[in-house]
């Protein structure tokens, strides 16, 4: 019997269509059926499938089938080759068998080949292909009534048309892939709005797993509209979605595969934007489920990571082993990278003309497949080779090249990138410096505020290091040669200005935790410094800070370039302006300082009484790591690896033998000439500081005012030359810390009783724990238990105590009572305890740790029995702070050390604190020494402060007269260690009440 598709029951009751007119195949056997359907075979070729019994058919599709799974199979393992060949066999088995929807989807699965493996011409050709015989496929289909092969060509048409969205991608048509997108999602609803039965189960999509393939080819698009932000976390959403139906086993296949294709795209997204070490994680699993060329595209990535840590010769041999590995494959995509990587590392080793070649190499495979963004890749890397080697026409060529590419292909990200490229070479020539300028301050200004448009912090802190950070040192750098004073200060404003939390306060302390994904905690390990562990699902974004304003009679120079760099490269301005000077107090002069790190360190100071005139100091990077050094050797927060006691014991010896050396060595390396002069003329004025990340932990009172400035680099040994006294800073000034203009404020609340958390009792820690007590056993007559029976005379206190002991403690400080004693009036917070951060991160994972139970809400994860009170926990609850708050703790106001200083610090801020009494470094316990109560003494001290008129004159005062103890009779309970890390962040006073 003849064999092939069945005919219709019926003969079409309508002419042959226009569009088969000329074919001499419709995929259904025509010539077998063309007296059915009254037409003359005449016009049919003989086909081979018309000759085939029904047992032959069958066994030809039977192979057909096991073919394409193993040209799969091939491809997944990025045998390019291999699934190349299996492809052509079933090309020729669906020709046998007369079966266009067989020779369809090997097609449109040979151009998915060809795109995976860099062959993108060949890739469009398939596609293309794919599309055309659709048309008049569909259209046999309909006339001949065969809508069940229908149903297996459309699934094809799917595959081509991502193919492609990804090729229109690649070459900037981004309205082609995102039409290509919509048509797909139009025809999956039309899918499943259909009567039951009409659709195979598998394109009815159940589990979504069609839909989170889309959503990756989005992504990619993002990521060309120059979007790597919106990018970078849509991809963590999709992966999240992924990994919620992975273990279907109907999808499970089709979810590894988008799981590997998610995680590599998220890697590459990662590399881009400098997350390498979150990079290097999603390689390292791509590489070690994989091994043959699969495992070697990973190791290309990999090889990269390893040059960075140092083993340059070893990245060079792992790429070119890869590379082996690939061309064997037939991966030319892949082959092209690796070249491009290896020139690279070359290009680092100053192998200048091996570079090149590897770069050509590369550009040759990128021409050859018509892969554009190569093109751009290739001018990029041929600029930096002629840079390298000052060929500066050369250089400026390719510059101009890669500036055309980026302008046509209107990726603003590109523009930025290619503006960036040629302005360094413009700046490495000795080119005219202001038209670097031009070029150089637009793209600085844009990469600094799209660093926002991350959601993850490690994100953006990546993006500042590898993209923002760059372009800001080498424009300071620029503007300081030019004496561009006033420019250098309102950068240096700009970038203090940092970000705000969002106005999302959403976390209920007193209820039901939401529903985020806390990774486990190592519950034996509690180092001082590594405490709790913000979700990755933190829902904590940054808004970007808002426009400022340099003083009541001149607006920011700045605005002027902001506005080019909006029409350059598309940014949005701030419509919000903020003031960037505090209130000057009458007949007082305050003094602004604010210092920011973009390679060197940056100061700008000015005062109150003349806004308008403004001095900047570059401070080399040496000096600022020396004095760190000096400042490390003395602090009390515990080394890597170090005991709390020996770092204690270290300190209290450092401060014993070499405090004043210390206080010149600092003065020295941080305090201009000028500003030391203004100061020891002013009477009593008041020092507004706001420190930079490598000058967070500085004691600016203890810092000595030199007489002198040496006209050459200091040896060591000539330091107390440049001084004729030990006046300090303390002596002449009072100092507070300064608030970024960018973090919000709010009216203070009404007065009312103080709230006191002291030394709250940690759920799980023994007393002589890590996190145990800090103040040691009080009893009646001990000199804080005295002070707060005072307290406890003059009125009410929260929570409700009957003794000055009863405040002390307390099993029940958790956030539970935090929340209901500051939903009163308040007049001050008094926290003393543990607080703890991670290093390097995100502010919102410093902590508090009050009496807190794993089972109540927050965002940090629990340290076995207890869950630590992160400044996110703040910044997300709906408690508002007081006026007044101190909170005494392990470097509690180390927020300004971190990369986004928004630790609890700057969170009791946000959250309605105009002043916050903190500290710089690691506070030891009163136990360090015997027969004193050195801890006792700074709280009451701060207490009585913050109940005065002028909390930061006070504590000066007080830090004045423990200095006055100190040069009297030097010894251990009087020492600097204990009180001189002691600092006001006072926001009272700014003018400012802003919203967030």
């Amino acid at each position: 019997m003849l064999a092939g598709l069945p005919p219709p029951l019926e003969p079409p009751d309508r002419p042959l269509p226009p569009e088969l007119a000329g074919a001499v195949s419709h995929g259904y056997n025509c010539r077998c059926v063309a007296k059915h359907f009254c037409l003359d075979p005449a016009a049919y070729q003989e086909l081979p499938a018309c000759s085939l019994t029904e047992t032959e058919y069958h066994e030809l599709l039977t192979e057909a089938f096991a073919v394409q799974a193993e040209a799969k199979q091939l491809a997944a393992a990025r045998d390019v080759a291999g699934a190349q060949r299996a492809y052509a066999r079933m090309r020729q088995l669906a020709q046998q068998l007369d079966r266009v929807s067989l020779e369809v989807a090997a097609v449109s699965d040979l151009a998915t080949v060809c795109y995976s493996a860099g062959d993108l011409r060949n890739a469009r050709q398939c596609a293309e292909a794919v599309l055309s015989v659709f048309a008049v496929s569909t259209a046999a289909i309909v006339h001949f009534g065969q809508y069940a092969e229908l149903r297996m060509i459309e699934g094809s048409r799917e595959v081509a048309e991502r193919v492609l969205i990804s090729l229109s991608t690649e070459e900037g048509d981004l309205d082609r892939a995102r039409e290509l997108l919509g048509d797909q999602r139009r025809r999956a609803v039309f899918r499943k709005a259909a009567e039951p039965g009409q659709f195979p189960r598998e394109q009815l999509d159940p589990y979504g797993a069609d839909e989170l393939e889309l959503r990756i080819l989005e992504v990619r698009v993002q990521v060309a509209a120059g979007d790597p932000a919106g990018a970078r976390d849509a991809i963590d959403e999709i992966l999240t979605d992924l990994d919620r139906i992975a273990d279907i086993d109907e999808v499970r296949v089709q979810v590894a595969a988008l799981q590997t294709m998610a995680r590599a795209e998220r890697a590459r997204i990662r590399q881009a934007g400098g997350e390498e070490a979150d990079a290097t994680a999603d390689l390292l699993r791509l590489a070690s489920r994989r091994d043959g060329p699969a495992a070697a595209k990973f190791a290309i990535g990999l090889a990269e990571t390893r040059a960075l840590d140092g083993d340059l010769p070893g990245a060079i041999a792992a790429i070119v082993k890869a590379r082996d590995e690939l061309a064997a494959a037939g991966v030319t995509g892949d082959v092209a990278e690796a070249s491009y990587a290896l020139g690279t590392l070359l290009l680092l080793a100053d192998e200048v003309a091996q570079a090149r070649d590897q770069f050509e190499h590369a550009g040759k495979l990128w021409a050859a497949s018509g892969d554009t963004p190569g093109a751009r890749r290739l001018a990029s890397a041929l600029a930096r080779c002629a840079a390298a080697e000052e060929d500066w026409p050369a250089a400026e060529k390719h510059a101009a090249d890669l500036q055309t590419a980026a302008r046509d292909s209107g990726e603003w990200l590109e523009c930025l990138r290619a503006d960036y490229l040629s302005a360094t070479i413009g700046y490495a020539r000795g080119e005219d410096p202001r038209a670097v300028l031009d070029l150089l301050l637009p793209v600085a200004l844009a990469a600094q505020e799209y660093r926002f448009a991350f959601a993850s912090a490690q994100a953006r802190t990546a993006w500042a290091n590898s993209v923002a950070g760059p372009a800001t040192e080498l424009l300071m750098v620029l503007l300081t040669q030019l004496g561009e004073t006033r420019l250098i200060a309102e950068l240096i404003e700009r970038t203090c200005a940092v970000g705000a939390y969002p106005e999302d306060r959403s976390l209920n302390l007193t209820g039901e935790l939401p529903a985020l994904a806390t990774p486990p905690a190592e519950a034996d390990q509690l180092p001082l410094a590594a405490l709790g562990s913000v979700t990755s699902s933190l829902p904590l974004r940054l808004a970007p800070p808002p426009g400022l304003r340099w003083s009541p009679s001149s607006p920011m120079e700045l605005d002027d370039w902001s506005r080019l760099a909006d029409e350059r490269y598309g940014c949005v301005s701030a419509t919000r302006t903020v003031e960037t000077w505090p209130a000057a107090e009458p007949g007082r002069e305050t003094f602004i300082l604010r210092y920011a790190d973009a390679g060197h360190t940056y100061l700008s100071w000015r005062t109150t009484s003349d806004l308008d005139t403004v001095h900047t100091h570059p401070i080399d990077a040496d000096l600022v790591d020396t004095a760190r050094g000096f400042l490390a050797e003395a602090s009390p927060t515990p080394r890597e690896g170090e005991r709390i006691a020996d770092a204690v014991r270290r300190s209290l010896d450092a401060f014993s033998s070499g405090e004043q050396r210390l206080a010149r060595v600092l003065a020295l390396n941080l305090l201009p000439a000028d500003l030391v002069a203004r100061l020891r003329r002013a009477t009593r004025p008041l020092l507004r500081i706001q420190p930079s990340p490598a000058l967070a932990a500085v004691p600016w009172g203890l810092l000595a005012l030199p007489d002198r400035r040496p006209d050459h680099v200091l040896d060591a040994d000539e330091v107390d030359t440049c001084f004729d006294s030990d006046l300090r800073i303390l002596d002449v000034a009072d100092v507070s810390l300064l608030a970024p203009a960018g973090i919000p404020r709010r009216e203070p609340g009404p007065a009312g009783p103080p709230v006191y958390l002291l030394d709250p009792r940690i759920p799980g820690q023994s007393a002589f724990g890590e996190l145990g007590s800090v103040l040691g056993k009080q009893d009646a007559t001990s000199p804080l238990i005295r002070h707060l029976d005072a307290r406890l005379a003059a009125g009410p206190v929260r929570p409700a105590a009957a003794r000055g002991l009863d405040l002390v403690r307390r099993t029940d400080t958790d956030r539970r009572l935090l929340a209901a004693a500051l939903a009163e009036p308040c007049s001050r917070l008094v926290f003393a305890g543990h607080v703890s951060r991670i290093q390097d991160v995100h502010g919102a994972q410093t902590a508090l740790h009050l009496s807190c139970s794993a089972d109540l809400p927050g965002t940090a994860a629990p340290i076995g029995a207890h869950r630590p009170f992160t400044a996110a926990d703040l910044a997300l609850s709906e408690v508002d702070m007081p006026a007044r708050a101190a909170l005494i703790g392990c470097a509690s106001a180390s927020d300004f050390g971190l990369p986004e200083p928004f630790g609890v610090l700057l969170a009791a801020v946000a959250s309605g604190a105009g002043l916050v009494a903190a500290t710089v470094w690691a506070l030891p316990t009163s136990a360090a020494v015997s027969g004193a109560d050195p801890m006792a003494e700074l709280i009451i001290a701060v207490d009585t402060a913050l109940a005065g008129p002028d909390p930061v004159a006070e504590l000066c005062a007080w830090q004045r007269n423990q200095l006055a103890r100190w040069r009297e009779r030097p010894g251990p309970a009087r020492s600097p260690v204990f009180w001189a890390a002691l600092t006001c962040l006072d926001a009272t006073d700014d003018g400012r009440a802003w919203p967030r």
